[in-house]
């Protein structure tokens, strides 16, 4: 039910996000979404690889002296429509669940958008979302992503 995701701290200068990017490309490691929380000196960038190419990422990381982990998010497939996102935001808010943070997919499925969530509590975060009628990518989908 949850997708792993990738956070690294990167300092905050010149030219460090294209490098960490080209570490990535030059493994043939596919980024799907990106996110990046800018702070004075550093920054989080957040992002979501395919299940197979996680432990490739995270060893490249370490090795090239970055401050790298790996944690579960919800992928809600959000109806690409108006009010859709806030749909499931407001039910989310309703049951008292906060959202640390959220981004989005570079990809679309099945007309839905991929929005990725960070609750304070996935497990009933994301329970709620599918006994309201949300659907939850699952990694496997995600890994297919850009495959077709």
């Amino acid at each position: 039910m949850f997708v792993h995701q990738v956070s690294v701290y990167l300092v905050n200068a010149h030219g460090t996000l294209c490098k960490l990017t080209g570490l990535l490309k030059d493994h043939d490691v596919d980024i799907l979404a990106l996110m990046i929380a800018d702070m004075a000196e550093f920054g989080i960038v957040r992002f979501i690889v395919k299940d197979e190419d996680i432990q490739t990422c995270l060893d490249l990381l370490k090795e090239a002296g970055y401050s790298a982990r790996k944690n579960h998010v919800v992928c809600v497939k959000i109806p690409n429509e108006p009010g859709g996102l806030h749909k499931a935001l407001q039910l989310l808010e309703s049951a008292g669940n906060s959202i640390e943070y959220l981004y989005s997919f570079n990809y679309s499925n099945d007309n839905n958008a991929l929005i990725i969530f960070r609750l304070a509590d996935r497990e009933a975060g994301a329970k709620l979302l599918l006994e309201n009628g949300f659907t939850i990518a699952t990694q496997a989908e995600i890994d297919a992503l850009g495959t077709n």
